[in-house]
């Protein structure tokens, strides 16, 4: 992340010494202009001398002046990215903090009920597994390590599609706008194999850190706090079965819309909805799932 102590980068050294050149300039000329006016009737010679001190005496103060007032608006439109910056994204991390990451997906959410032909998006949620211990019996600095580790294998994952957030705690969330079905579920094993082998060398001796991860793949229309609970219910349905695994459920503009789906799933009915990661397999005499757990 950006910092102050840094410095100033090259494109605001060239911002500062065009302003200094261009504000010099300016009252090079006004004060030129102003002598010649009220000093041309009083003769040539007077005049020589007065255009000279109108020159010099302009250049000997702007300079200086307008170079210091130019560092100065650097300075403060650098300490407003960092406040802007600190503003949306968790220190720790370098995630988007919960605010800014909610912001952002409900915004492209609103966008994408104005598309004829929205896209497929997922949500995940991802939350470390007894991630109390390690603090416990390795101490918090583990535990950062943990959550710095689980942070760097979502962004390599994710790459550039998408956006990943510390939702608060050990808990985070990666929202990929545009998701093809036959790949988001590889991508969220992708983050959980590669927690699972970075994590051995957090905290040796100890077991390795894992994330359980539940996964919404949705098409809109659709409500954000809808899908979240939906992603919610699946990770809580990993941590149930064992924990260090994914649980996708993939919505298909089912009867009723996700809102349905949500309020199914807060009755309880999770299940119904819920098979074995990859298997395929469904149960006799029922229309074939379209929901993945693992």
């Amino acid at each position: 992340m950006k910092s102050l102590e840094q410095g100033l980068d090259r494109r605001a050294i060239i911002w500062i010494m065009n302003w200094t050149f261009s504000g010099t300039a300016g009252c090079t000329a006004v004060a030129l202009l102003i002598t010649y006016y009220y000093i041309v009737p009083f003769g040539g010679e007077l005049m020589a001398t007065s255009m000279r001190l109108a020159l010099f005496i302009p250049l000997l103060l702007a300079i200086p002046l307008f170079a210091f007032i130019g560092i100065k608006l650097q300075q403060l439109a650098l300490a407003n990215d960092l406040l802007t910056l600190a503003s949306r994204y968790d220190g720790l991390t370098g995630c988007l903090n919960r605010a800014a990451f909610t912001s952002d997906v409900t915004a492209f959410f609103a966008d994408q009920d104005l598309e004829p032909f929205p896209p497929t998006s997922a949500l995940m949620v991802l939350d470390a597994d007894h991630f109390k211990r390690i603090n416990d019996c390795h101490g918090h600095l583990a535990g950062d390590q943990a959550l710095v580790a689980i942070a760097t294998e979502m962004r390599q994952a994710v790459d550039g599609s998408g956006l990943t957030g510390r939702l608060g705690g050990e808990e985070f969330g990666v929202f990929v706008p545009y998701a093809r079905p036959e790949t988001i579920g590889a991508m969220a094993e992708r983050i959980r194999l590669a927690v699972a082998e970075r994590g051995q060398a957090i905290a040796p001796g100890a077991e390795p850190v894992t994330v359980s991860v539940g996964v919404a793949l949705f098409s809109y229309p659709a409500h954000y706090e809808d899908v979240f609970k939906i992603a919610d219910d699946q990770l809580y349905l990993a941590k149930n079965t064992g924990r260090n695994r994914v649980c996708l459920v993939e919505y298909l503009r089912r009867p009723g819309g996700i809102r349905a789906m949500a309020n199914q799933l807060r009755e309880g009915l999770a299940g119904v909805f819920t098979e074995t990661f990859g298997s395929g397999r469904d149960e006799p005499g029922e229309e074939p799932s379209s929901v993945a757990g693992r």
